[in-house]
């Protein structure tokens, strides 16, 4: 059985419209998402989910740690977990993305 990779892209769209006006970002961004998620269904059907979420949305308390970091500027919007490992932040570089997903399937199965 190959692994599933499993990436959450983390964003912030309240950011985009009331700090830079970029009020068009965040719908960017879910766009983004969903194109990466049928990329990835198509060329790695039952082995890839994507997931957008915006961070502040929900009354969970999930990904803290990240909101915290944002709200340090220590790192900036959209951040991209690959199985729950934040990878990437400041963007949804799909091309970036696929590699490491290539890698984690090319890893081998899951045992």
């Amino acid at each position: 059985m190959l692994q599933r990779v499993y990436i959450q892209i983390l964003d912030n769209p309240v950011h985009w419209s009331v700090d830079s006006g970029k009020s068009a970002e965040p719908i960017q961004n879910q766009m983004i998402a969903e194109e990466l998620k049928n990329e990835l269904n198509y060329n790695y059907p039952s082995v890839t989910s994507v997931e957008y979420i915006d961070l502040f949305d929900d009354e969970d308390e999930s990904f803290a740690e990240i909101r915290e970091l944002l709200q340090q500027g220590l790192i900036s919007a959209p951040v991209v977990l690959i199985n729950g490992i934040p990878k990437i932040h400041g963007g949804i570089p799909s091309t970036l993305i696929k590699v490491e997903v290539e890698k984690i399937i090319s890893s081998g199965p899951l045992h």
